[in-house]
């Protein structure tokens, strides 16, 4: 079953002025993508300012992440291919990955873009079992298998 999405009013307006009634929507769109400006759009990417506040929150966060102390290191270890290990850090309820804060499945998407470029996923990823900690033992074990006391 594909994807849905919901635009807005005004979006849905402006995009319906691309396409004809015989098209469907993912005709529309893609017609539209084919003529983006692909550098341009990149460009307006990496300017623009993020609303995700950096500071600690009160809550929220991963259930499995926030029952990790701060500065738990978490990795992923790949199985196959010559890649190195993808690190990053518990902090507040979230993911500390390359200076920024994520959830785990973000942290997994950047980290696997970042070490495997073009054969990076694009989507799907399951952080909470992507990274692994080590508990009390020492042994490294799936992030989701983190629980509160």
């Amino acid at each position: 079953m594909p994807g849905t999405i919901n635009l807005d009013e005004d979006l849905y307006r402006e995009l319906g002025q691309y396409g004809n009634r015989d098209e469907s929507w993912n005709d529309i769109v893609a017609r539209v993508l084919e003529h983006l400006d692909e550098d341009a759009a990149q460009e307006d990417r990496e300017n623009r300012t993020t609303t995700f506040s950096r500071e600690r929150p009160e809550q929220g966060g991963n259930p499995a992440v926030r029952a990790l102390d701060d500065g738990t290191e978490v990795r992923h270890r790949y199985n196959r291919g010559e890649y190195e290990d993808a690190e990053a850090t518990v902090r507040g309820g979230h993911l500390e990955y390359d200076g920024d804060l994520w959830s785990p499945s973000g942290a997994a998407r950047e980290a696997d873009r970042d070490i495997r470029g073009n054969d990076a996923r694009d989507s799907g990823y399951r952080g909470p079992t992507w990274w692994e900690y080590q508990d009390e033992s020492g042994e490294w074990v799936p992030l989701n298998t983190a629980t509160s006391e």
